[in-house]
């Protein structure tokens, strides 16, 4: 065996033989200490689900039949899906549907693969549609009548599908769950002189007054901080004293900024008003965390500098040091600085996106509710500061009132229901204050669920609707799963309080900002879709009005990925709706991806068939859509060339609610074609 593989390494080169080290780690890391796989440990290696479908692969690594798989056969049957011609895996993939070995593929071997294949992608398909499925397939495929699908035949269906060919022919490691070797040419390119010219470009072209906004603010920092440096300088303070007191000079500026960056209902206004498309609103939260960390940052320069300065003149002598910090910590502005410290440290670490993503969002909520005392200990501080926070502080303590007003007065649910993939839909009569536009957010308080926290929602109803507020809610930390645990609940075991619940908004979002587009493409990612649902429903209600706003738009653009297939049920009464109206039919392009499907061997039998089943049914086999379902994650410099195509001259803007590493992704791609992009924010 050792021999056998030395030789190889010689055929092969350095390349494979490094990639043969991969396999047979990979070989050791499911077979164990025996160095022999069994069906079972094939299964659970490779991450499959369904059991006869792995006794199907197995029987094809395992050459000699003996029940175990030795390195050597593992080695074999990755070159082959790894190096081998494109034939020689499709000849793989087509033996695997060949289940009686007789070299053609009868109908009943067909249903069986098909039905494993989507048994294995966990997804739910009717008996009946599955024999729908399987016909219409073995009609396209079985070319000669013959009744039987051979491998030319089956080549040649497959060859008809050129993308579908190729991924499929190059994701064999990803299926083997072999490393991916970078090369060398990318391994640092997202650190480049390039990549940050390239996000220079891209904030250039959406984001000027973003832009803007941070020179003013940095300016603003500068100045400050210049001011404060040049008037202890003249009192002939050390350098760590010059520094300390900098900082403190544009703390002050920062304090008010940050006040400013949390006037949610002003800069609701601003965005309705003429000047909204002018100003970095879609950064508000952004730019509060700049100020957040730019604050931290400044407060840690001052107190480090004092600190420094004190040491400086600490005597060894411990009557001195005493006396000194007896000074330092005992006095009020000692005290009251070592207090500001410790609130914002705590503040600041609870803050981070590690927190959130660990679940840990009322950990956030609380510790963010400081900022109250951080203001208080700040004046007691620096009494001056008020000269500062008066006009923003104002604003925001009348902000503050009207939440609290609202709060008292409760909004009724009509209904509350645990739908697929842990999301909650709430359904409320509308408060006859709440006005509010398509795509803006709530914030929700249900007592029944916790009495003090609130929590950002976009509303999913249309402002059109007069009577009912809507709310879809995915369960992704403590109060979301508890929300989600009551809504699964019967309505005689929930609290007596379950119908009550308190809004606080509504608030302007960039999805708001649709009907200034021509060209809008709306792009959601699994509950995502939230703020678009709005949308589309206030464009469908617009057009059956014949609403002059709506006949500004050329096209609609609406692009929905989801993980699981269970996701699409709760829009898809909308989005068939959509489809079916003749006012948004040829208006709303609808596209929907399932990106949740890994890496498989019959992967590209089951596209096909759905591609032929839509061709002949007319509707989608997963969602019953027109707009067929994509077993795969869009390609977005694709996408986008192809709307560019489509709309030479119009101004086309991309909106986004979704994952930040998507975001980037699509930020990057929209800049290439000139597209406009605008991200939700929470």
């Amino acid at each position: 065996m050792a021999e056998e593989r030395a030789d190889l390494k010689v055929k092969t080169g350095k390349d494979v033989a490094s990639q043969l080290r991969d396999i047979e780690t990979r070989f050791k890391a499911i077979a164990g200490d025996d160095e022999r796989i069994d069906c079972a440990e094939l299964q659970a290696g490779l991450g499959l689900h369904d059991a006869d479908y792995a006794t199907r692969i197995f029987a094809l690594v395992d050459r000699d039949g003996s029940g175990t798989v030795t390195l050597w056969e593992f080695i074999e049957f990755a070159k082959i899906l790894i190096d081998g011609s494109p034939d020689d895996k499709l000849r793989i993939v087509f033996d695997l549907h060949d289940l009686n070995g007789d070299g053609t593929v009868d109908p009943d071997e067909l249903t069986h693969i098909l039905d494993r294949s989507l048994n294995e992608h966990s997804l739910d398909v009717s008996p009946d549609k599955l024999q729908a499925l399987s016909a219409a397939l073995f009609r396209s495929v079985d070319t000669d009548g013959s009744g039987a699908i051979s491998f030319a035949e089956f080549k040649a269906s497959i060859d008809a599908h050129p993308a579908l060919r190729d991924q499929m022919v190059a994701s064999a490691s990803t299926w083997l769950k072999l490393p991916q070797r970078i090369p060398r040419d990318r391994r640092k390119g997202g650190r480049t002189i390039q990549a940050l010219a390239d996000l220079g470009e891209r904030l250039w072209d959406n984001d000027r007054p973003w832009l803007a906004l941070l020179l003013l603010y940095a300016i603003g920092n500068i100045w400050m901080f210049r001011q404060g440096a040049l008037a202890e300088l003249a009192l002939g303070s050390d350098l760590f004293t010059v520094t300390a007191q900098g900082a403190a000079e544009a703390l002050k500026l920062n304090g008010a900024v940050i006040l400013i960056s949390m006037l949610r209902h002003s800069l609701t206004f601003l965005r309705r008003t003429p000047l909204g498309p002018f100003l970095p609103l879609d950064r508000a939260i952004d730019f509060h965390k700049v100020v957040g960390h730019v604050s931290f940052i400044l407060a840690l320069v001052h107190v480090g500098g004092y600190i420094a300065t004190y040491e400086s003149m600490v005597d060894p002598d411990f009557f001195t040091r005493e006396l000194i910090y007896g000074e330092l910590f005992g006095s009020r502005i000692g005290w009251s600085g070592l207090t500001l410290v410790g609130i914002f440290v705590v503040v600041w670490i609870c803050s981070l996106g590690f927190i959130r993503k660990l679940g840990l969002f009322e950990l956030f909520y609380v510790t963010h509710r400081l900022f109250w005392l951080w203001f208080a200990f700040f004046l007691i501080h620096v009494p001056e500061f008020w000269m500062w926070v008066v006009a923003p502080g104002a604003l925001f303590l009348i902000e503050q009132a009207v939440r609290l007003l609202r709060g008292r007065q409760p909004a009724e649910l009509s209904a509350m229901d645990a739908m697929p993939s842990d999301v909650t839909r709430l359904k409320l009569a509308r408060p006859e204050w709440f006005e509010y536009q398509a795509g803006e957010y709530v914030f929700l308080k249900h007592p029944a669920v916790s009495r003090r926290e609130w929590h950002p929602f976009t509303v999913t109803s249309n402002p059109e609707d007069t009577t009912t507020l809507e709310l879809h809610v995915r369960s992704v930390g403590t109060w979301t799963r508890r929300l989600n645990a009551l809504a699964a609940s019967e309505p005689p075991h929930r609290p007596s309080n379950w119908r009550k619940v308190y809004l606080d908004g509504p608030y302007g979002s960039p999805a708001s900002d649709i009907f200034d587009s021509r060209v809008p493409v709306l792009i959601g990612a699994g509950i995502g879709v939230t703020p678009f649902a709005s949308i589309l429903r206030s464009i469908l209600h617009r057009r059956r009005s014949d609403h002059p706003e709506t006949r500004e738009l050329q096209k609609v653009y609406f692009i929905w990925m989801n993980r699981d297939q269970q996701a699409f049920e709760w829009f898809v009464e909308l989005m068939a709706e959509l489809e079916d109206d003749p006012e948004t039919r040829d208006l709303i392009d609808l596209r929907v991806y399932l990106t949740g499907l890994r890496a498989e061997l019959t992967s590209a039998s089951l596209t096909v068939a759905m591609e032929v089943y839509h061709k002949e049914v007319g509707r989608d086999l997963l969602t019953g859509l027109r707009a067929p379902t994509r077993l795969s994650r869009p390609n977005w410099r694709a996408v986008f060339s192809e709307i560019r195509a489509a709309h030479p001259e119009s101004d086309v803007d991309v909106f986004f609610c979704g994952p930040e590493g998507l975001s980037r992704v699509l930020a990057r791609e929209s800049g290439r074609v000139d597209f406009g992009y605008k991200k939700e924010n929470f």
